[in-house]
């Protein structure tokens, strides 16, 4: 993760000024993580989850096309590798890629230590809907396909990690079925 913020700092792709934080050309900006899981639970509440998730699968899609304006000729694993230091560096948890099928368009994820399951507590079903957004959208971009994700596993459910699966929607749930039962 050093080493890419390092690579940020000295091609300016990344600038800190009174007032602002810039990130690959890209205005950012830093939200309370109480305000998000506040914002969760009422979205969760009124079955509005997937405005998260949409909403961060097109935000996880422009990253990666902001990455590859900005770092031209980045190969797509290395592109990924990217993609998860600056989630990680945005503090949303420990992300790493368990899997990769290039061809089929298959990805599955891991995230220890979820910020939104830790701070959110106990709950009935996943809640890692940004991360989710953020994967399905980045890894569209990689492979020129629109992908979706689920969370599979989630600590909030009491599973030791969260565990995403993404690729062809038609995909999904054999994806899922076949890595339940190896």
């Amino acid at each position: 993760m050093f080493k890419t913020v390092a690579k940020l700092f000295l091609s300016k792709q990344i600038i800190f000024e009174k007032g602002h934080i810039v990130l690959l050309g890209h205005r950012d900006s830093f939200t309370p993580l109480n305000t998000y899981v506040e914002i969760l639970r009422i979205m969760l509440k009124n079955k509005n989850e997937n405005l998260i998730y949409k909403s961060c699968k097109t935000s996880g899609y422009e990253w990666f096309e902001l990455m590859a304006k900005n770092f031209p000729g980045m190969k797509q694993m290395e592109a990924i590798k990217w993609g998860i230091d600056l989630v990680t560096l945005s503090g949303w948890g420990i992300p790493s890629l368990k899997k990769a099928d290039l061809n089929k368009k298959h990805f599955i994820f891991i995230l220890k230590n979820s910020t939104t399951a830790k701070n959110f507590g106990k709950y009935k079903e996943p809640v890692d809907h940004l991360f989710r957004g953020l994967v399905a959208g980045g890894m569209s971009y990689i492979v020129k396909t629109d992908l979706d994700s689920i969370e599979t596993h989630c600590t909030v459910l009491g599973d030791k990690v969260c565990e995403f699966f993404v690729a062809p929607q038609k995909d999904l749930l054999a994806l899922a079925k076949d890595f339940k039962n190896n």
